[in-house]
């Protein structure tokens, strides 16, 4: 699933995530799943991705990139019944 700017700039705001829990939450709506690609895909370490994701829960509260992705798009759905 692809998000606008504007979604992603919504869910920014409305879970205080960084720049990079965005990029992260954008990764997993398109479906990358693991922390070694979603390293690749930003350029850090595997450490640096997992330290990442793991903010990232919490900051949403949710353990599970499953759980992560329904509870954005459940956001995304619940701001604007017709974004989908």
């Amino acid at each position: 699933m692809q998000l606008t700017q504007i979604q992603l700039d919504a869910i920014k705001k409305q879970y205080r995530l960084s720049p990079r829990e965005i990029q992260i939450v954008d990764l997993i709506l398109k479906g990358i799943e693991s922390n070694e690609e979603i390293s690749k895909n930003l350029g850090v370490t595997v450490l640096s991705a997992k330290r990442y994701v793991h903010d990232l829960y919490a900051k949403i509260g949710i353990s599970s990139k499953l759980g992560v992705a329904l509870k954005i798009i459940n956001s995304i759905h619940k701001s604007n019944p017709m974004s989908f």
